[in-house]
């Protein structure tokens, strides 16, 4: 999963390459998390850390924890996540910690903004809330401003190193949420079926014949069987292919697009197509959107190690030609294929 929070802060989920970074970050600043986390101390190695990652990556796939990086600009500065994820009742709670030089520009306050959406909206919750350590008033002013709800205080709900803390609970229900257009990544699952559907539909009612960034969804008979394909993107390719991944862009709970992150380059693909394809949906263009489903797509790209990624266009289509400039794309030339096509053929440096 990836979630556009605002530009240049995006978060994701994390893989065992982000293990260096991610215990870097809290060795940095174990003097100002320790009096509010119980693991700081515990968390004295980067093996532990991807010991940490792998537990939640097993959660994620579980369905029963989503934890994500948050990243500035590229660069590693803090984690959240829903955790507690409970179907029967359709709830979870939200935890999160930021590094101490990031604070007091409202890139918290932006970031749960942005997962309470994706909650809501996308994964179908109905009950979110946050647990603040009393004393912890940086903490507590977050869910504050975003309109939850204080529904209560446990005494001595936590002790930390010995030390116990009144626990403050603040809830927010989803007929109680402003909700915004945060923009999300999400893999394609089996659940997906009806909207996945409605937006290939929506395709053929607008006379387009390609989705790009779907993997072939226009051309697939059956939902299951472009899912189990899409699903096998990761594995290792057949001859002529390439691996990738495949995302549902969802905005709420409406697939708003599709795009594909390849994860190297083949003969063809370095000439055109490069390492990301994408579409939006035809009534949800002119919306900003696929400028931040590149955006995310890069991440993704830096997460595979690619460090510079081609990005290709048609030449006659100016708004995708803007959306790659905008996401820092350097023209090198233009191909032009046996028919004639001609496309334009940009690098990101990541």
């Amino acid at each position: 999963m990836l979630i556009y929070a605002r530009k240049n802060l995006i978060m994701r989920t994390l893989t065992k390459n982000d293990a260096p970074a991610v215990y870097n970050a809290v060795d940095k600043n174990r003097a100002y998390l320790r009096p509010w986390l119980p693991w700081v101390d515990e968390t004295d190695s980067p093996d532990v850390t991807e010991n940490v990652i792998a537990k939640w990556e097993d959660g994620y796939k579980a369905k029963k924890d989503v934890a994500l990086g948050i990243f500035e600009n590229g660069e590693y500065i803090g984690n959240m996540g829903l955790h507690d994820l409970k179907s029967h009742n359709s709830s979870g709670m939200i935890g999160y910690w930021l590094a101490e030089n990031r604070q007091g520009r409202g890139i918290m306050t932006d970031c749960v903004r942005a997962l309470v959406n994706a909650g809501f909206y996308t994964l179908g919750l109905n009950r979110i809330w946050i647990c603040q350590a009393a004393g912890n008033k940086k903490s507590g002013a977050v869910p504050e401003r975003l309109g939850f709800a204080k529904e209560g205080v446990l005494q001595d709900g936590d002790c930390l190193y010995g030390v116990f803390h009144d626990r403050v609970i603040w809830g927010m229900v989803k007929r109680n949420w402003q909700k915004g257009d945060i923009l999300c990544l999400i893999e394609p699952s089996l659940e997906h079926k009806d909207a996945a559907w409605k937006y290939k539909q929506e395709y053929i009612g607008s006379g387009e014949t390609w989705i790009h960034g779907s993997g072939g969804l226009m051309n697939a008979g059956d939902y299951e069987s472009w899912f189990e394909k899409a699903a096998d993107g990761q594995a290792p390719a057949a001859p002529g292919f390439v691996k990738a991944s495949t995302y549902f862009a969802f905005a709420g709970d409406k697939i708003v697009g599709t795009i594909q992150v390849r994860h190297e380059l083949n003969g063809a693909l370095l000439k055109s197509g490069g390492h990301i394809g994408y579409g939006v949906r035809p009534s949800e263009r002119r919306k900003g959107y696929a400028s931040k489903m590149l955006a995310l797509a890069l991440e993704k790209c830096r997460e595979l190690g690619i460090y510079k990624a081609l990005v290709t266009c048609d030449k006659n289509n100016n708004a995708s030609a803007k959306t790659i400039v905008k996401n820092g794309g350097v023209l090198e030339n233009e191909y032009t294929d046996e028919n004639g096509n001609v496309s334009l053929r940009y690098w990101i440096a990541i």
